[in-house]
């Protein structure tokens, strides 16, 4: 009973020491995130190291830097037709026949009613409105 007391007594020192680990780590991530967002020099630094050439996001001025091996030199015009066709708008419906379609489901199932008013064109009811009043 005493060796398994003071195994889990080493286990939970452990996993106590990693949780403060982590807790000392985050918190130097969290130092070095403050300075670099509120001290002007150290992110200036950063952001020209970031769009760097070296960086992982580099920025290319002119088109012979383009040329860099492993970029990829098409212009986005060429790419502009892999992509779908948008879908088609549908047609408007109108006032009369949505509070005609509207009156029939409240006639039929008032509980699922709502469901109508939901598909409602915001024309549709902005008019009910404004008759109303």
């Amino acid at each position: 009973m005493l060796d398994s007391a003071v195994s889990w007594g080493q286990e939970a020192t452990d996993t106590l020491t990693g949780y403060a680990q982590f807790a000392v780590n985050e918190h130097q991530e969290n130092l070095a995130y403050n300075e670099i967002l509120t001290n002007p020099d150290v992110l200036s630094d950063y952001t020209l190291k970031f769009f760097g050439p070296e960086g992982p996001y580099p920025v290319y001025e002119s088109e012979d830097q383009l040329e860099t091996v492993g970029y990829p030199t098409q212009s986005p015009m060429q790419q502009m037709g892999q992509f779908p066709a948008p879908p088609a708008a549908s047609a408007y419906q109108q006032p009369q026949d949505f509070w005609g379609q509207f009156k029939e489901v409240m006639d039929r199932d008032p509980a699922n009613a709502w469901r109508v008013i939901n598909q409602a064109p915001p024309q549709a009811v902005a008019n009910k409105l404004f008759v109303m009043e």
